[in-house]
């Protein structure tokens, strides 16, 4: 697996993300600005409501887009064998009853699922549950994960 495609993978989500993002960003933005939300009397607040609304939406543009170009900008991190799991790792891991899943670990864009040459990666960051437990960890180790509401073990198979 060439981990420059989960990259590139990576990139494309957040991409698609800061779309959706930016577009309703601008509508909450027209919308304070609109004619119909000037305040009818002194307790209408829809106006300042959406103000509030498309300023913390412009933000998140601002955090995404970020996020955004540090992905595009990076280059695979080597791991080997020995290498314990750390920011940039793509780990492999096994459950107890025989299924495989996919992460990749990255300080941006926890929780997207990626289709990567017809596999199926999740990404998390170190400080999700599963993230924090998968760092530090090495090829044969076993971690002890809450899933489900049931504690699942997961071994470590590869980590490149």
């Amino acid at each position: 697996m060439d981990k420059a495609r989960i990259l590139t993978a990576l990139a494309e989500h957040l991409d698609a993300e800061l779309e959706g993002l930016a577009a309703a960003a601008a509508a909450a933005r027209e919308g304070a600005t609109h004619e119909e939300a000037k305040p009818e009397n002194e307790y209408d607040t829809r106006a300042l409501e959406q103000s509030y609304l498309a300023g913390a939406q412009a933000a998140r543009v601002e955090v995404l887009a970020a996020a955004c170009e540090a992905v595009k900008g990076r280059v695979p991190k080597t791991f080997d064998g020995d290498s314990p799991a750390a920011v940039g790792a793509a780990i492999v891991v096994e459950d107890e009853e025989g299924e495989v899943r996919r992460y990749y670990l990255c300080d941006v864009g926890g929780g997207a699922r990626l289709e990567v040459d017809g596999q199926r990666w999740w990404v998390l960051t170190p400080s999700s549950p599963l993230g924090k437990r998968l760092l530090g960890t090495r090829e044969g180790d076993a971690v002890q994960h809450l899933a489900r509401g049931r504690s699942v073990e997961l071994e470590v198979v590869e980590i490149f």
